[in-house]
C-alpha cells in the first residue's frame, strides 16, 4: 500500500510557500488582511490549501468576517466570543463560510458560548488549555454535543471522536488540531521538521529539508513517534490503565496529578461514542447490490 503524503503545517512565510510545489498545506497566520494573498500564493505554486488557520487574540465578535472568504477552508481560534449583539450581526455571513470557530478552555464562559454557537448553526470546537481545564464544564459541553436531540452544528473534538471511534483501535483526535503526525508534519521557514506544534516550538526536530519528506516514513524519530504510546504501559499505574485510554492516549498525563478530572470525562466521552455508534448501526438502511 502506498504511504500517504503528509499535510504540511506552518506559519505563513512567503519564501517557504514559494519553495513548495504540489503539497497539501495548512497555513497559520494572525493577519486577516492576508487571507486572499495566502490563498493566491498557495494556488500559484500548485499547492492545495487544506486549511487556513487564524489565531486571533481578541474576541470572535471583533473578527472582520468577509463575504470573499466563502469557499476557503478556515479554522479560527479566538480567546472569547465578545459582545453577543456584535456577533449576531455577523451570524448569517458566518453560517455561509467554510469556517470552524475554536474558543479556548481557559475562559470558562466559552463552554456556554460554544453551546450558543452550535445552537445557532455555527460549527465550532473547544481548544484545550492544559494548564487549567474545567473537566465538569467540558463534560457538560460533550453531553450536549453528543446526546442533544435538538438540531445544532458540530462541536469538536466530540464530533470527530464519535464518528471515528472504533472499539478495536485508537481514536487520535489530535487531527482536529492539526497535530496528528500520522497525517500532519510541522515545518518552519528554515525547513526544520517536527512531529507537532509543541515540538516545533521547542525545537525538537526529527529532520530538516523538504527533500527528506518522501522518505519520512523511514525516519527513525518518526517511527519512534508512532510507538511512543507504548511507554505508558511501562508504568505501574497511570493513563494506560484508564478505561478510556484508546481515546485520550495520555494527552493529559502531565496535568493528571493536579487535575484528575480527565479520567471521568474521557470515560463518558467513550460511552457517548459507543452510544452514537449503536444509533448509527440501528438506523443503517439496507444496501442492495447495484447492476
Amino acid at each position: 500500500m502506498r504511504e500517504r503524503e503528509h499535510i504540511l503545517v506552518f506559519h505563513f512565510d512567503e519564501n517557504l510557500v514559494n519553495r513548495l510545489h504540489n503539497k497539501r498545506v495548512v497555513v497559520i497566520t494572525s493577519d486577516f488582511e492576508k487571507v486572499h494573498h495566502i490563498c493566491k500564493l498557495v494556488n500559484d505554486r500548485h499547492n492545495s490549501l487544506h486549511c487556513l488557520v487564524i489565531h486571533h487574540k481578541g474576541s470572535l465578535a471583533s473578527i472582520p468576517f468577509n463575504e470573499n472568504w466563502r469557499g476557503i477552508p478556515m479554522a479560527i481560534f479566538a480567546n472569547e466570543m465578545g459582545p453577543f449583539k456584535e456577533m449576531m450581526a455577523k451570524l448569517q455571513l458566518m453560517r455561509s463560510l467554510s469556517t470552524r470557530i475554536f474558543l479556548s478552555s481557559a475562559n470558562k464562559a466559552n463552554f456556554t458560548n460554544l453551546h450558543i454557537l452550535a445552537s445557532l448553526g455555527i460549527d465550532c470546537g473547544i481548544s484545550f488549555d492544559e494548564n487549567n481545564i474545567d473537566w465538569e464544564a467540558m463534560n457538560d459541553l460533550m453531553t450536549y454535543a453528543v446526546y442533544s436531540k435538538v438540531n445544532h452544528a458540530s462541536v469538536e473534538p466530540f464530533q470527530f471522536v464519535t464518528q471515528a471511534y472504533e472499539p478495536s483501535r485508537f481514536t487520535e483526535f489530535s487531527s482536529v488540531y492539526f497535530d496528528n503526525p500520522q497525517t500532519y508534519l510541522h515545518i518552519d521557514k528554515d525547513e526544520n521538521i517536527a512531529l507537532n506544534s509543541k515540538d516545533l516550538k521547542q525545537g525538537n526536530f526529527i529532520a530538516k529539508g523538504l527533500d527528506v519528506l518522501p522518505g519520512i516514513y523511514g525516519n527513525e524519530k518518526f517511527v519512534e513517534s508512532l510507538h511512543a504510546w507504548q511507554s505508558f504501559f511501562l508504568k505501574e499505574n497511570g493513563c494506560a490503565y484508564c478505561q478510556a485510554w484508546r481515546i485520550c492516549l495520555g494527552k493529559f498525563s502531565e496535568s493528571y496529578d493536579k487535575n484528575p478530572g480527565c479520567r471521568q470525562f474521557f470515560i463518558d466521552l467513550m460511552e457517548g461514542a459507543d452510544h452514537f455508534r449503536a444509533l448509527q448501526h440501528k438506523n443503517k438502511r439496507k444496501e442492495l447490490w447495484q447492476p
